[in-house]
């Protein structure tokens, strides 16, 4: 087997240092031509984006940088279960890029599963607060959670 295309996805988590409640979803993208940047400023209190960069540091066709305009549409967007469904309105389509729609289903979405572990390891958050989180918001967000919850009933 030949390898053609070799693409790098990266996702990073950061709570901002002046502020623990909000965090920073960086998710980039790089192969032989493209290398692009998400950055996503959340508001875990209100599962919010309160901010949006997007950087086109190498990309295919010049027209493709303009995709960075629309990173203001994302300002708004809740990160809930119609977060994809939102966020694919701004992304997609003929002023869009589906490059930038990967980057944010696989940083924003799940965003969760490691605030909520990294408020446990901090001491603020119990683990059976955690389980009472997910079992009340998301309940029915993936298999797992689906059976585990299921089981409890």
């Amino acid at each position: 087997m030949k390898i053609t295309a070799e693409r790098s996805f990266k996702v990073n988590y950061f709570e901002k240092e002046n502020n623990k409640d909000i965090w920073i979803a960086e998710s980039h993208l790089t192969d032989n031509q493209h290398d692009i940047a998400v950055i996503v400023e959340i508001n875990m209190e209100k599962m919010q984006i309160e901010d949006a960069k997007i950087k086109f540091h190498r990309y295919p066709v010049g027209e493709c940088k303009q995709i960075e305009e629309i990173a203001s549409k994302l300002v708004g967007l809740k990160v809930d279960h119609y977060f994809s469904q939102n966020a694919m309105k701004i992304t997609m389509g003929p002023l869009g890029c589906p490059n930038i729609m990967m980057l944010l289903n696989i940083s924003v979405p799940g965003i969760i599963y490691y605030y909520y572990p990294y408020k446990i390891k901090m001491g603020e958050m119990t683990q059976e607060q955690f389980f009472e989180l997910l079992r009340e918001k998301e309940k029915n967000a993936c298999l797992a959670h689906t059976v585990m919850f299921a089981e409890e009933e």
